[in-house]
């Protein structure tokens, strides 16, 4: 078995000229899997060569299988798309597994605490100082006092004795009244001057005590300032705990918010993507629709042609026969009716042209098919068509004709609009045929028609080339 390659592929798809019907995505699968490239050629292959729109059908959807296979896409109807298989919803899938599983906030630093090392310390000195006892003083209980008190009186005494001993040595050592007071005189300077020195005492004795309190004051001072600057730190650290702690928290919430725009954007596109597939689907049963219309109209029309054939003593061929529909026992038998209608005719006979071979009328059945046309319903025309299997419900698809109208043709349905044009078109002489369809085509029908209708039937006039 000769090898498969990815060049290979390419001159086989250009020499079948389907090279141009491969999309991006297909080339790039080719490329991994030169056994993929030959395959889908085979089915677009399949595809041209099919015959019905079943057949197409299968074919690509055969392809679209191998593309899930080899690629895990499809192609969409035509094969040109690219249709991930799933990869949305499982995206979505993925997305929602993380929002279930996204969990509460948590955050890892410790949260800062504060404990005041020095409120025994505080306390103790604001009890010490609230508590403190009032100043007093006794000069018997000053040291100093007792200081100044031996120093003062030994100077009196030594006074009074130097002032007795100066006035005994002036009086030849007999005592005088003059020695006892000078010597009284200098005892009581010295009593003066240790009484001058208490207030100097209570002085310094109240000064030391305000100096203890203040002392008091700043120490509790001290203590204070440094626990405000403890707390202070304290206040630093939890503050930067908040702002740490709400960032994180705002990046939570930012994660989960992107989680929920990503999912948004892909419920969004699936959506999107949903509703081109459901497009595509209307489009296809649009397409579908349009082609039974068409296929019918076919068949109606060569139905028309099989029974001018038949009428005017010829034989339609076989294709055309299959393309009515009719079955060879039917055409048989309408073969067989229209000779012994002509036969009735050469002789004389005067047979109506239907297959009763009965009644007044000498118009044919092709006169008949003309006239109801041209939109006359007459009744010989009526009864003509009637004879020969034509029901009110034909007649109004076919030609347009209203049982209650009046005996006018011209129904507004695009259908029987389109299936009059294509009778016409095919029974007519080409200048009968331009005439009737100008009657039918006025402007203001064919500004009723919307642009698929208008395509259409401008695709039926080019069928026959002798009407523009």
């Amino acid at each position: 078995m000769p090898q498969l390659t990815y060049d290979g592929f390419i001159n086989a798809a250009s020499n079948a000229g389907l090279l141009g019907e491969f999309s991006p995505a297909d080339l790039d699968t080719a490329k991994k899997y030169p056994e993929f490239g030959y395959s889908i050629l085979g089915l677009k292959q399949d595809i041209h060569a099919a015959t019905t729109p079943e057949a197409k059908l299968l074919a690509n959807e055969a392809a679209n299988r191998l593309r899930s296979s080899y690629g895990g896409y499809t192609g969409g109807k035509y094969g040109a798309d690219y249709i991930s298989d799933g990869k949305i919803p499982n995206q979505i899938d993925g997305v929602l597994d993380q929002i279930n599983n996204f969990g509460s906030f948590t955050f890892d630093q410790e949260r800062p605490t504060y404990e005041n090392q020095y409120a025994k310390q505080q306390q103790a000195l604001l009890d010490a100082i609230l508590n403190r006892e009032d100043f007093s003083w006794s000069k018997e209980e000053d040291p100093q006092w007792s200081s100044y008190k031996k120093s003062y009186l030994r100077e009196g005494d030594r006074a009074t004795a130097d002032a007795l001993g100066q006035a005994a040595a002036a009086s030849g050592g007999r005592p005088s009244t003059a020695a006892l007071t000078a010597a009284t005189q200098a005892g009581d300077y010295y009593a003066t001057q240790l009484n001058d020195i208490i207030p100097t005492l209570y002085q310094q004795a109240y000064d030391q005590y305000l100096n203890e309190y203040n002392m008091s004051l700043q120490d509790l001072n001290a203590v204070n300032t440094q626990e405000q600057l403890d707390y202070a730190k304290y206040l630093d650290q939890l503050g930067q705990f908040n702002t740490d702690r709400n960032f994180a928290f705002n990046s939570y919430l930012s994660d989960f918010d992107i989680l929920q725009s990503q999912l948004g954007a892909l419920q969004g596109q699936d959506n999107i993507g949903y509703n081109r597939r459901m497009d595509k689907v209307g489009l296809y049963r649009e397409d579908q629709q349009l082609q039974r219309e068409e296929a019918l109209a076919r068949q109606q029309l060569a139905q028309a042609q099989v029974d001018a054939i038949l009428s005017a003593g010829g034989s339609p061929s076989a294709d055309l026969v299959g393309a009515s529909g009719y079955g060879s026992e039917y055409v048989q038998a309408l073969e067989a009716a229209y000779r012994r209608q002509a036969t009735q005719q050469a002789a004389g006979g005067g047979g109506r042209s239907s297959s009763s071979g009965g009644g007044k009328s000498k118009m044919t059945l092709t006169t008949a098919k003309q006239a109801a046309n041209a939109g006359v319903f007459s009744d010989d025309v009526l009864a003509v068509l009637r004879e020969n299997g034509y029901t009110d419900e034909m007649l109004e698809a076919i030609y347009g004709y209203e049982p209650n109208g009046g005996g006018s043709g011209g129904g507004s349905s695009f259908n029987q609009l389109y299936n009059r044009l294509s009778i016409i078109l095919s029974e007519e002489t080409p200048d009968n045929a331009q005439s009737l369809v100008d009657r039918l085509l006025t402007d203001d029908v064919w500004d009723s028609l919307s642009a698929s209708e208008q395509n259409r039937i401008q695709q039926l006039l080019r069928n026959y080339g002798s009407v523009e």
